[in-house]
């Protein structure tokens, strides 16, 4: 008799139990169920915010990453320049030199006759070669060729034509290899990369060698001291190239050209080029107006891990 009451009493507990959880529980709901639906749009809006659009995909706390060849080129090189300098750290570059081309004086140099892979600074050469060789009228189709070199700034399209003096705009201010390419092939791929070294050599750039029309070759070398010289015979004999380099913003049919480069807001920023890719590192060759004389400074930075930061410690060092 004992255990049975002890069996009817544990039953009837069990039952009062449950009853209050659920009397709770419906207590609970309803001061949670009137926030539920500002949950759910803070939970959608949230989930809009962190959708990606850049070729990605998330899973849970996990990214996906999923770019293209070109959106990899482009992510690289824009983390690579954002990259903060130190104040007070050294200047990175293998190899640097800041020349006052106006007097003819070198104001600080580090390794400036070492050879470098200096990436896409093989364009200021590229465009020249291109503007001695190609009529500006001459249509060029963008072709699967062109199309398969790594990278695609201009966002070109197979089967586009374009007269060769647009392509000069991707070529300078968006660093195209796509545009590199079509020019060269235009002309003849092989022909027109020994008219490059051709060309550097008559400058008297000896140390420098050309092995393909773009720069993302690691064969394609120069040194600081060559660079200074191919930038100022360029800004002299082919100014309108050093100009483009210049332009903001570019639009050709349904095509926008936008200049990534730094120093464009900077009003003693003449002009330059810049580069990278993984065997170069960063590289730079920019021309600046400074002092009271306006006088021209070539700075060229080769194999720098923060460009940016290595050019304006030494444009400090102009009194």
């Amino acid at each position: 008799m004992k255990q049975f009451f002890s069996i009817v009493f544990g039953g009837l507990l069990a039952i009062a139990v449950g009853i209050g959880i659920a009397y709770g529980g419906s207590l609970v709901w309803k001061e949670v169920r009137p926030h539920l639906s500002w949950f759910k749009k803070t939970y959608l809006t949230v989930a809009q915010a962190i959708t990606p659009t850049d070729g990605t995909s998330i899973s849970g706390f996990s990214r996906t990453v999923r770019y293209s060849a070109s959106e990899e080129e482009e992510i690289l090189d824009v983390a690579s320049r954002s990259k903060a300098p130190s104040l007070f750290e050294g200047i990175s570059a293998s190899g640097y030199i800041i020349r006052n081309i106006t007097r003819g004086v070198t104001i600080d140099e580090r390794s400036a006759d070492r050879t470098l892979p200096i990436a896409s600074l093989t364009k200021l050469i590229t465009a020249v070669v291109a503007q001695r060789s190609i009529d500006p009228e001459e249509r060029v189709i963008i072709t699967r060729s062109i199309m398969s070199t790594y990278g695609n700034t201009a966002q070109f399209k197979i089967g586009e034509t374009f007269p060769a003096k647009d392509l000069y705009y991707p070529l300078l201010m968006v660093s195209s290899n796509d545009a590199a390419e079509a020019l060269a092939q235009a002309h003849g791929r092989q022909k027109f990369i020994e008219e490059m070294n051709e060309l550097a050599q008559s400058i008297g750039a000896y140390r420098t060698y050309f092995d393909d029309p773009s720069g993302l070759s690691p064969h394609n070398i120069s040194t600081a001291w060559d660079m200074v010289l191919i930038l100022e015979w360029v800004r002299t004999h082919y100014p309108d190239v050093i100009a483009i380099t210049t332009e903001k913003t570019r639009v050709v049919r349904a095509h926008t050209w936008i200049n990534p480069t730094h120093f464009l807001n900077w009003s003693t920023y003449i002009g330059g080029k810049n580069g990278y890719i993984p065997e170069a590192a960063l590289t730079g060759a920019s021309l600046f107006r400074l002092g009271p004389n306006k006088d021209i400074y070539a700075v060229v930075v080769l194999g720098s891990d923060s460009r940016d930061g290595d050019v304006i410690k030494l444009l400090e060092k102009v009194n």
